[in-house]
Formats: structure tokens, C-alpha cells, sequence
């Protein structure tokens, strides 16, 4: 442990016995080079400072010194971040976008869109499409895919050829693997409406269908026609 001299105490009226956690406070990088002057002024010729302690106090100094240089430097850059963020987000306005969501809204006579997202190629990919209430209302052959990512549309018919009334419905999708079939990411479209900022800079999304997303939510970017922008 670091050893401070009293006469160098005595020239920042410092108890050499208090226990208070705000003297640390005050001395910053200024106080701490005159207190290390002033020990070595003050020091006894006969046992002068050890050079290992001498050393030894410098090497806290500049831990210190580096710890609050880097902590500066990180709220710097998280502040640029959360302006870059929020820059990004307002652009977003008006957007298509993907999300790892599938579910999504059927209006009308518009067909729906989605994505699926393959590890591995597959032979047989198939479509369900399901109700609210999880009924199965068509299911669709798409066919063989190589790995990546694909589109798919449902025009909003049932499997009797009947078109559905508005609603919510849900898409999965499965793919042949082996002897079996296995489950595959489905990505669905929303549009951007808002965006509203809160504490700390953090911005969160609310899509024309009612959902609340962040930046981390989104897959995907497209440009849409504002024209359309009411369309899922």
C-alpha cells in the first residue's frame, strides 16, 4: 500500500486517520503530480521513498488516468450511436420492412407476401396457412429451394378455392430433411408508421399493423410506394 507522507498531507489539509470517501474525490490529476512532488520534497533523506513504491504510486496514477480516458471515450461513442440510430430509424418512415414474425394481415383481395429462410437446400418445401382460431385454411406445395432466403404469396383463397374474410392468419413452413420435414424461419412484411424516442436515445418502431419493433426486430429493408403504404 501507497505511503503519503504527513507534511504532504498537511499541504492539501488531508487527515492522514479519515475514512472519508470523499477525499478521493478531490483530488483529481493536478492534486495527485503536487502530492507527488510534495512527498518527494518532504521525504526523510535518511529513508528516502523506495523506488518500487515511487513507481508503484505512478503506475495507479496512470491506471486512474486510463480508466477515466476510456470511460470518456466509451459515453462518446454511445451517444454517436444512439444519434446514429435515431437518424436511421426516422428514415424508416414509410418502409417495408422483415421481421422474424408469421404472422400477418389479410385485407381484401390484395394477396400477402412473406420470406423463409433455408439453412440447407430442400426437394419439398410446403406452405400452411392458418386462421386466428389455427385452422388450417390452404396448404400450398412450393417445391424444391437451394439454402437462402425465398418468397412466397398466398392470394388469400382457402383450399376450396374460397376467398378468406380480413383477418389475421399465420404462415409456416416446412422443409424436407431426410426422412422427415422440419420447421423453417418465416419472415413476414410490416410498414413503418412512426417512431418515438425514449430515455437514453433508445427508438422504438410502430408498423401500420399495430406492432411495436426495434431496430434489433428488422431483417430486412424495402422501398415501398406511399400509395401502398397501407398494404401489409
Amino acid at each position: 500500500m501507497t505511503t503519503i507522507v504527513p507534511a504532504a498531507l498537511e499541504q492539501f489539509q488531508i487527515d492522514p486517520l479519515s475514512d472519508k470517501p470523499e477525499i478521493a474525490k478531490e483530488l483529481g490529476q493536478d492534486e495527485f503530480m503536487k502530492l507527488m512532488m510534495a512527498q518527494l520534497k518532504n521525504q526523510d533523506p535518511m529513508k528516502p521513498m523506495d523506488n518500487g513504491e515511487f513507481l508503484g504510486q505512478m503506475a495507479q496514477f496512470s491506471t486512474v488516468t486510463g480508466i477515466g480516458d476510456m470511460q470518456a471515450s466509451l459515453e462518446t461513442l454511445t451517444e454517436t450511436f444512439s444519434s446514429n440510430q435515431t437518424l436511421q430509424a426516422t428514415s424508416l418512415v414509410g418502409q417495408e420492412v422483415l421481421i422474424e414474425d408469421s404472422s400477418f394481415e389479410l385485407n381484401g383481395d390484395s394477396p400477402v407476401s412473406g420470406s423463409f429462410q433455408l439453412e440447407v437446400g430442400s426437394g419439398d418445401v410446403k406452405l400452411d396457412i392458418t386462421d386466428a382460431a389455427g385452422n388450417v385454411v390452404q396448404q400450398i406445395g412450393l417445391g424444391d429451394f437451394g439454402a437462402g432466403r425465398h418468397s412466397f404469396t398466398w392470394d388469400g383463397l382457402n383450399n376450396q378455392g374460397q376467398r378468406m374474410p380480413p383477418g389475421k392468419y399465420s404462415a409456416s413452413v416446412t422443409a424436407q430433411k431426410g426422412e422427415g420435414y422440419e420447421a423453417v424461419t418465416v419472415l413476414s412484411s410490416r410498414v413503418i408508421d412512426s417512431v418515438e424516442f425514449g430515455a437514453g436515445g433508445q427508438s422504438t418502431l410502430n408498423t401500420v399493423e399495430g406492432d411495436v419493433l426495434t431496430m434489433a426486430d428488422i431483417r430486412q429493408i424495402k422501398n415501398v410506394d406511399p400509395v401502398l403504404s397501407t398494404q401489409p
